[in-house]
């Protein structure tokens, strides 16, 4: 019989997980207060109110299983990435003729682009290293918002490197 030490722990990935959602905040908020344009900044203070509500969502689901000592893992509901996205995009959209992102903007932009998807690739390790489903569930939650920040973010990106084709591609 294996001792309860033996039993690999399935909080560890959770707990990077916060971590990694932390330090995103962090990324996002100090880009925000360094951002030049107003559309930067607002996407950057969106994307930290996001990794927030990723923390809540990690910290209950946490507890959950911290309570239950992982006999209970509790559901979790559909993201609605797709419709924040579309969201931002007609928000976007809607600003054509006052936005002018800086260098600085875009590199920010790209930077970001990198974190979201190193996220989103350790979350898939997780999701594929899971036996249950409701926690491979929770994962793929993990993956569908940090998938729908990247696009969100390249599509901020292509707008302020190309805002004729960026209109051109969102008709």
């Amino acid at each position: 019989m294996s001792e309860p030490h033996d039993k690999p722990d399935i909080l560890e990935p959770f707990r990077i997980a916060r971590r990694l959602e932390t330090e995103g905040r962090a990324f996002f908020e100090e880009a925000a207060r360094k951002a030049e344009s107003d559309l930067v900044r607002q996407t950057f203070q969106f994307l930290a109110a996001e990794e927030i509500r990723h923390i809540e969502k990690i910290d209950k689901f946490v507890r959950s299983l911290e309570i239950s000592e992982g006999r209970e893992v509790p559901e979790i509901e559909d993201s609605n990435a797709e419709a924040k996205l579309a969201e931002f995009n007609n928000r976007l959209a809607a600003l054509r003729d006052t936005i002018s992102p800086s260098a600085s903007d875009v590199e920010a932009y790209r930077f970001a682009i990198k974190f979201e998807n190193g996220a989103e690739e350790f979350y898939l390790e997780k999701m594929n290293e899971a036996e249950d489903p409701r926690i491979k569930r929770f994962y793929k939650w993990l993956i569908d918002e940090e998938t729908m920040h990247a696009r969100l973010l390249r599509s901020c990106l292509n707008f302020a490197c190309d805002p004729a084709e960026w209109f051109r591609r969102h008709r």
